[in-house]
């Protein structure tokens, strides 16, 4: 095949290739009436461009659905969505040429099935794509069984649903540190105040980490991402990182206490002491997946309750709603809008065979706003029963800080529920790190009132 695109969409035939219920408050996600998804020239959120080039737009969307890559600078979050919505919608087992060629998938049920079919879709060879060299694995997300089983048992520990429901009073404690100064004041820029460092200080009190790595691990995160794909090693990222992992492993091993981080230093995998490569692998998926989907997700959220005064007081009212409502900005706003992988034997998805061999983009972003699973996809709804988002994942690698992320979030909505209202106070920009993690620059707020309760 030299075309750019999947030979052909769902359903025309085996191929080869080269190597629920009516909207909570009637309006968008963004509270702009619409019907169906963003147009060209809109944001991700359906919002009209000020002074955007539609044409630009339009034929920025045709070449990056035609021949996606992740890593293109003219790619954003906003545009990204059309681009997910263009290729779900036209060729949803598409081929691209970058990075040495790759495959994508994007609609829900062929991204759920990937994910589950860990046995052809392996993550061993790394989700992160292109690396640079001698960038370690993560455990366990980058290892197959029964490696991965391994990791995953003894990373478990810390996260699991008795342990998270434990930590939920010492975490609402430090959401109301966090949150009730920037009230007092009359508002702040909870992306920077809140959204940063109270995920990273749940990880750490989860864990065990030290305050001067709790203080190290977002900077260090952002390097890693700047430099990954586009550097020939890894040089200029994993030393530093391995540095610190290397501190708090001596910190461990010297003390006694039980936090995860004591206990973890002392295992055994396979009747032998955990060695400190595999403690590091281990600490470097708690250090950023432990904050950084947290981070993003909880922007969003915020960023959407700002924009809706009405939805604020809502969840005020009926607080058994807000568990939906953190559902659905897991869904809507997928802080991790994909992954990849590489298959193990030849593997027909939609009537599109995928070679052995074959490097995967799963669009998990795309499957969150596919309308064949989510009616209305784009719009934030409450009533949205069941929803079953792909972002924690599906099958053996699926998240395992999902339950504490989701303690977090609760405990963030309950705090901000028990104050004045709060809205915008200026603009915000969302970004890419390594393609694919969507963050939000800033986000400053007003509180109508500024007191504590």
């Amino acid at each position: 095949m030299t075309g750019t695109r999947g030979v052909q969409a769902a359903g025309n035939g085996p191929v080869n290739g080269p190597g629920s219920g009516g909207p909570v408050t009637g309006d968008a996600a963004d509270g702009t009436p619409k019907s169906g998804g963003p147009a060209i020239g809109d944001a991700a959120d359906g919002t009209p461009k000020s002074g955007g080039p539609v044409d630009d737009d339009r034929r920025a969307v045709e070449r990056l659905a035609a021949d996606f890559d992740h890593h293109d600078p003219e790619l954003t979050p906003d545009l990204a969505c059309l681009v997910h919505r263009e290729i779900r919608e036209t060729t949803p087992v598409a081929y691209s040429r970058a990075h040495g060629g790759m495959w994508i998938l994007s609609r829900y049920d062929d991204v759920r099935a990937a994910l589950r079919d860990h046995d052809t879709f392996s993550s061993a060879s790394g989700v992160f794509f292109p690396r640079a060299e001698g960038t370690p694995p993560f455990a366990p997300l980058e290892y197959d069984p029964p490696e991965h089983t391994r990791f995953r048992a003894l990373m478990k520990p810390p996260l699991l649903l008795p342990e998270a429901r434990r930590l939920a009073p010492e975490i609402a404690v430090l959401v109301a540190r966090t949150v009730r100064p920037v009230v007092a004041r009359g508002g702040g820029d909870l992306v920077r105040e809140l959204a940063v460092p109270l995920p990273l200080a749940v990880v750490s009190l989860a864990v065990g980490f030290s305050e001067d790595a709790r203080d190290r691990i977002r900077d260090l995160t952002s390097n890693t991402w700047a430099r990954m794909p586009r550097d020939g090693d890894a040089g200029g990222f994993w030393p530093a990182f391995a540095e610190l992992f290397q501190s708090e492993i001596r910190r461990a091993r010297a003390r006694s206490g039980g936090d995860h981080l004591s206990v973890l230093v002392r295992e055994e995998i396979d009747g032998r002491p955990v060695t400190d490569a595999e403690l590091h692998v281990m600490l470097v998926a708690y250090a950023i997946a432990g904050h950084e989907t947290s981070m993003n997700t909880l922007a969003h959220l915020l960023r959407h309750l700002a924009a809706h005064p009405g939805l604020q007081d809502r969840l005020r009212a009926e607080p058994h709603l807000m568990p939906a409502a953190v559902e659905e900005a897991l869904r809507l706003w997928t802080p991790v809008d994909h992954g990849t992988r590489l298959t193990t034997r030849d593997v027909e998805v939609g009537g599109v065979v995928i070679p052995r061999g074959s490097r995967v983009v799963l669009l998990t972003g795309a499957a969150n706003r596919d309308p064949r699973a989510f009616p209305e996809p784009e719009e934030f709804r409450l009533d949205r029963t069941p929803n079953r988002h792909l972002t924690f994942g599906h099958g053996i690698h699926f998240c395992l800080g999902a339950h504490l992320a989701r303690v977090e979030f609760l405990a963030v909505l309950r705090e901000l529920a028990r104050h004045p209202d709060y809205e915008l106070a200026g603009g915000t920009r969302r970004y890419y790190e390594n393609g694919r993690h969507i963050c939000l620059d800033r986000l400053p707020v007003r509180f109508r009132t500024a007191r504590t309760p």
